[in-house]
């Protein structure tokens, strides 16, 4: 998949819209229901624009010492790991709400919130990403990973077939990696904690940790059908 966007382009201050427990990774695709008043005026806003704006639960703002990204003077602010995207379809409905598709453009540093307007705007700093130093390890991570996510979907019949294929035309590992921890990790800490690990194989060995627990708990209940907690 080729570049959406030159991301040393990106503004230095973008709109952020405030989601609990939610972490948008680079070329993922996050389907949002547009509702708030602030909200609808900042879609408004992008739409004539470059159609940016970040996603960040703001209640870790202020709250985040887990960010593993090197910064000189770090230790002066406390900053927060979150996703701009970009808006790649939206239908306005006819009581002013909207549903719109973003697409994950790059992880970005949130530097600064300001309130001047009626939604978040946030200084940002655009993280590049890593310069892979290993390229034959770094170039296995995408077969390794469709090979586990592949055994996964088998135990796991609720998954859709369909992630599979997407993910195996992605070209870029860290790509693939990104948009099948998008589509398989819950929302919540872990899932922030991995948008946070900027290295790449630290990432991927966090996910694959994650992936094997998930495949244990599933034999566990298929060797134990009667145990608390099992449907079966």
């Amino acid at each position: 998949m080729s570049n959406l966007f030159d991301i040393k382009l990106l503004p230095k201050e973008v709109p952020v819209m405030d989601l609990s427990n939610s972490s948008l990774f680079p070329r993922a695709i996050l389907p949002l229901y547009i509702f708030e008043e602030r909200y609808r005026q900042m879609l408004d806003e992008i739409l004539s624009g470059q159609r940016l704006f970040a996603v960040a639960d703001l209640r870790n703002f202020h709250n985040n010492k887990s960010c593993d990204i090197k910064a000189k003077k770090m230790h002066e602010y406390k900053s927060l790991i979150a996703g701009i995207g970009v808006v790649r379809a939206c239908k306005k409905n006819p009581d002013g709400t909207s549903n719109l598709i973003l697409q994950g453009l790059c992880r970005i540093q949130i530097l600064h919130i300001s309130n001047k307007l009626s939604y978040p705007v946030a200084k940002i700093r655009t993280i590049l990403p890593e310069e892979i130093k290993n390229r034959q390890k770094y170039n296995s991570i995408k077969s390794n990973l469709l090979e586990h996510i592949e055994t996964f979907i088998q135990l796991n019949p609720m998954l859709p077939d369909e992630i599979l294929p997407f993910l195996a035309n992605l070209d870029e590992p860290e790509n693939v990696l990104d948009v099948a921890i998008a589509s398989l990790c819950p929302s919540g800490a872990l899932k922030q904690s991995l948008l946070e690990t900027l290295c790449v194989t630290k990432r991927y060995e966090k996910f694959l940790g994650f992936l094997e627990l998930e495949k244990k708990k599933i034999l566990q209940n298929k060797n134990n059908p009667t145990e608390p907690g099992n449907n079966n």
